[in-house]
C-alpha cells in the first residue's frame, strides 16, 4: 500500500487518534505539574525508613504526594507506549478508524487506571491494567504492520 503520509495524516480518523494522544499528553502534563505543586520535601522515602518496608500498605505510600506520583508514572508510561505505536501506525500509513477506536479505549483505561492508582494500590489491579495496555498496544502495532508496513 503506497499511501502518501500527508494524505494519511489529513484523514479524519487519524486526526481523532492524535487528538486522543494529545489529550492524554495534556493530562500527563497536568499531573506532572500537580506532582510538583503538592510535593512534600520533608517526607522521608521508604528506603530511609527501615520499618516502612515491612508494613503492609493498602494505600499508595507517601500520602497524597505518593498517590500523585503513582498517577504520574502511569500516565508517563502509557503516553510513551501509545506514542510508539501511533508513530509506527502513522509512518506505516496503516489503519485509520480501528486505531482511532483502540486509542480512545486506551485513553479511557489510562484515565481510569491513573485515578485508581490515586485511590488504591494493588498488584493484581496493576497486572490486569498492564495486560489490557499490552494487548491494546499489540493490536495497534499489529494493525500497523498488517495494513501498512
Amino acid at each position: 500500500m503506497d499511501r502518501d503520509v500527508s494524505a494519511f495524516v489529513s484523514d479524519h480518523y487519524v486526526r481523532l487518534t492524535w487528538i486522543a494522544f494529545f489529550t492524554q499528553w495534556v493530562l500527563w502534563g497536568l499531573v506532572y505539574f500537580l506532582r510538583h505543586v503538592f510535593a512534600d520535601p520533608e517526607k522521608t522515602s521508604a528506603a530511609d525508613d527501615a520499618e516502612a518496608g515491612e508494613k503492609k500498605r493498602f494505600l499508595p505510600a507517601g500520602g497524597f504526594t505518593g498517590r500523585i506520583t503513582n498517577a504520574h508514572r502511569v500516565l508517563q508510561e502509557n503516553t510513551l507506549l501509545l506514542l510508539a505505536v501511533l508513530v509506527l501506525n502513522t509512518f506505516g500509513t496503516a489503519s485509520t478508524r480501528a486505531v482511532m477506536i483502540i486509542t480512545w479505549i486506551y485513553f479511557a483505561f489510562t484515565v481510569l487506571y491513573a485515578f485508581t492508582e490515586i485511590g488504591y494500590e494493588h498488584r493484581f489491579i496493576r497486572f490486569v491494567y498492564s495486560a489490557i495496555f499490552y494487548a491494546l498496544t499489540l493490536a495497534i502495532g499489529g494493525l500497523a504492520f498488517a495494513q501498512g508496513w
